[in-house]
């Protein structure tokens, strides 16, 4: 092939032109996708909603009675349970967040941990880091910012420090797995239901009494 005949094939190749789409399928796609987002939104608005008022109930059936797992079930004769919802508790630990009280108050009360440096241009305090992680060990343990003196007994209310939230406390949602006497998954079993009319997904379930959290959102909106 000569390079006349390559450049040539080239420039076919450049100037043809692609085809477009059947317009009739084009315009189904398109109009199936944003009415699927419209759905989207409006089903993660009212998830949202849910959402807020099942962590709610959640939390005061915890606070009534300290449990911690429930089966999420479908209702009805058989009332198969499709799922899970466990609390799994935040963690949180001591830390010194006003060091210069806290500093202070290892100098007038445990002078002995407490010293200083001199370093050009400033003066440094330095408390000793294994008492202070005594200190904090303590505060974890009494879940207040209190020391306990090992030799005399005495509790200290320790300044400068507090127990800080590391991780906030949720809940988790799990489905069922199949099993021998299930074949059907928790996502299967649940989708099941709502094609059955088991279950209705358009609207929030109406409270039997009006809830604390119900009243405090409307009050926020306004």
């Amino acid at each position: 092939m000569t390079a006349t005949t390559t450049e040539a094939a080239a420039e076919q190749a450049v100037e043809k032109k692609a085809t477009p789409p059947d317009p009739a399928y084009l315009a189904a796609v398109l109009r199936q996708r944003l009415a699927m987002k419209a759905r989207l939104d409006a089903a993660a608005e009212l998830f949202e909603t849910v959402n807020t008022r099942a962590e709610y109930l959640l939390d005061q059936q915890y606070k009534a009675s300290k449990s911690t797992k429930a089966e999420v079930t479908l209702g009805g004769d058989d009332d198969a349970k499709f799922g899970t919802v466990t609390r799994v508790g935040g963690e949180a630990e001591a830390e010194v967040t006003d060091r210069d009280a806290f500093a202070a108050w290892v100098r007038d009360t445990y002078p002995e941990h407490w010293n200083f440096r001199i370093v050009p241009a400033r003066t440094e305090v330095v408390v000793d880091q294994t008492f202070t992680a005594a200190v904090l060990a303590a505060v974890d343990a009494a879940d207040a910012p209190a020391y306990a003196d090992p030799e005399s007994g005495e509790i200290h209310e320790v300044p400068g420090v507090r127990i800080v939230p590391k991780r906030r406390r949720y809940w988790r949602w799990l489905f069922t797995r199949t099993s021998k006497r299930q074949p059907l998954d928790g996502r299967a079993l649940a989708a099941e239901a709502v094609e059955a009319g088991r279950l209705d997904l358009d609207c929030a379930i109406e409270a039997p009494a009006p809830l604390a959290l119900d009243a405090t959102v409307a009050e926020a909106s306004q």
